[in-house]
């Protein structure tokens, strides 16, 4: 789904040291994002913080109705969310399949995140997202401080053009890791 995303990536945001780009593929009408910052935070809070499904709210945009549909260990999770979406586009749902793993070596982290759109019955008058997925890593600088870079690919469902999708959706990842 991510594609190859690297070579003809747009930056459409440098604001606070984030850096947020819009990547056409091949794949999809639908633009990949790509973002990079460095946060002032360790592994373990960062990890915690994701964990925290019902903090979400506080930090998640335009997302609300956060719940853990399941914890199957204490690196992976289920969770369920909405997306309000500015009139006229119908809000949005979505399931997702957390997965957290550590690098031994490196000590550099990988959370990724994909869709399960089958897992719960859809909800009346909300669309159901199709497809997503991301895929983070935090590499630790030192002690305190992360490196941030983290891959989006979403399809939003129903019936977004492409070219209003791609235009909007930078916002969202900047607005959520600027919190």
């Amino acid at each position: 789904m991510a594609g190859k995303t690297q070579s003809n990536c747009v930056l459409k945001k440098d604001k606070n040291n984030i850096k947020i780009y819009s990547c056409p593929t091949k794949e999809s009408t639908f633009n990949t994002i790509r973002a990079e910052f460095e946060i002032n935070t360790t592994v373990e809070k960062y990890i915690s913080l994701v964990l925290d499904i019902e903090n979400y709210k506080n930090w998640r945009y335009h997302e609300t109705n956060h719940k853990l549909l399941k914890r199957i260990s204490d690196n992976e999770i289920i969770y369920y969310n909405q997306i309000n979406a500015p009139f006229p586009v119908s809000d949005r749902d979505m399931v997702s399949h957390l997965t957290i793993s550590q690098d031994p070596q490196t000590k550099i982290v990988t959370l990724t995140t994909v869709s399960m759109p089958n897992y719960i019955p859809p909800v009346d008058g909300i669309v159901r997202i199709p497809k997503s997925k991301s895929i983070m890593t935090l590499t630790p600088i030192n002690e305190s401080r992360l490196k941030a870079s983290c891959i989006i690919t979403v399809d939003p469902g129903g019936q977004i053009p492409a070219w209003v999708a791609n235009t909007f959706s930078t916002q969202g990842p900047y607005e959520a890791f600027k919190r």
